[in-house]
């Protein structure tokens, strides 16, 4: 593993686009084009939709039909991921372009702790998609095997999906394996688009906590120099020193804001679909067998959380930045540069969130709600702040402006 945090993060970044492209959607490629690859999985997940409605139909089973519509909550997600990567390649690219240049730029920084909190962010982030990738692997071996040790121990024949070839009959031994075969076929794509999928919003947001730690060096180093009284302190590179850091600030808010724009539908697609699934699955594996029901749970409960769960660390991350930010030392200012500093308080107070539905925060406890346990309730924020503006105008504004 090397030293420099440009190449870990270019490391991970490998094995993301390895990922992708496995479905065909690799659009970190700011030349991604609909290829092959990506024919034949949307080609799956027709032939998935369309014999599964003729399944349910020629079944005429109220209880494998509900059984069927569980598992096509997972298809609803993967088939939504894979249009919000053929449709915006172009801006998942120079989102994670953008935060290649600041591993770049600021792993060269003299001060070592630059450095050493980027290496900090890489180690987090693997951690991270190893979680989320075992969640995955586990659920989709599970959904494999069980219901092939349940058919040898009980003799009766339990399928992974919900859906039959036409002209195979499944009562054969040769059509059951034919069976299961496409079955594992289509469950290993749908985990690896599954997890495709979530590898883009986990690289993403975890980026939040590279901004909050650039800034607190920033903001520390800014803070020594202005409480020395021995320098010689100069007040046209203070005003520089608060100008770079509340355009890195405004940097942080744009970052947020486009992955909110370019992530709502997967993040809000997916909660939803998660909670709804998981309240079906829990009520059919009460009242009927289902084998690789109990392996479908362990898929949709890191569904439902893994996302909320970044909601929840992106809004500590908003904390840390405002604390940052009310941690530069005001006092030590001229009125002229304490106008900037009360510019980026107004606007770390209205830090941007990621929206569940456009009504919800996507937090832990947004999930729990929507699982039916009500933690708390919510209260509003304070009003927006002032726009961006330009720098020189807001340095000869007056309070009552801000």
């Amino acid at each position: 593993m090397s030293s420099r945090p440009t190449e870990n993060f270019a490391e991970i970044m490998r094995f993301v686009r390895f990922i992708t492209s496995c479905v065909g959607v690799d659009v970190y490629d700011k030349n991604f084009r609909f290829n092959k690859i990506t024919a034949v999985v949307v080609t799956f997940i027709f032939i998935y939709i369309t014999c599964t409605i003729i399944t349910m139909i020629n079944e005429n089973n109220w209880m494998f039909t509900v059984q069927a519509i569980v598992m096509g909550g997972s298809a609803i997600q993967g088939i939504n991921k894979l249009i919000v990567g053929i449709s915006s390649p172009r801006k998942v690219y120079e989102v994670n372009h953008h935060v290649f240049e600041i591993y770049a730029e600021y792993e060269q920084h003299p001060d070592p702790r630059f450095a050493e909190a980027l290496l900090q962010s890489c180690h987090r982030l693997r951690r991270t998609l190893l979680i989320v990738g075992i969640s995955y692997l586990v659920g989709v071996t599970g959904m494999v095997f069980t219901p092939l040790v349940a058919t040898k121990l009980t003799g009766k024949l339990n399928l992974a999906m919900h859906f039959h070839l036409p002209g195979v009959d499944v009562n054969t031994e040769v059509g059951a394996w034919i069976t299961q075969g496409a079955h594992v076929i289509c469950l290993i794509i749908g985990g690896l688009g599954l997890y495709a999928g979530d590898l883009a919003i986990v690289v993403h947001l975890l980026q939040s906590f590279v901004f909050a730690d650039v800034l607190r060096l920033k903001v520390d180093i800014f803070n020594k120099y202005v409480e020395d009284p021995e320098d010689n302190q100069s007040e046209s590179y203070i005003v520089k020193v608060l100008i770079d850091i509340a355009q890195f600030h405004q940097i942080y808010l744009k970052f947020i804001v486009h992955c909110n724009e370019l992530f709502y539908s997967i993040v809000s697609v997916q909660i939803a679909t998660a909670a709804l699934c998981i309240v079906i699955t829990l009520f059919v594996l009460v009242t009927s067998e289902w084998p690789g029901g109990y392996c479908y749970v362990v898929v949709l409960i890191p569904n439902l959380y893994i996302y909320c769960i970044l909601g929840t660390l992106l809004e500590v991350c908003n904390d840390n930045i405002m604390y940052e930010v009310y941690n530069i030392s005001f006092y030590n200012l001229n009125v002229r540069q304490q106008r900037l500093v009360w510019f980026m308080l107004c606007k770390s107070q209205r830090s941007e969130v990621i929206v569940l539905l456009g009504v919800m925060p996507l937090a832990v406890s947004t999930a729990l709600k929507m699982d039916g346990c009500k933690v708390s309730d919510g209260t509003a924020g304070p009003g927006p702040g002032p726009g961006p503006g330009n720098m020189e105008t807001i340095l000869q504004a007056t309070p009552s402006d801000l």
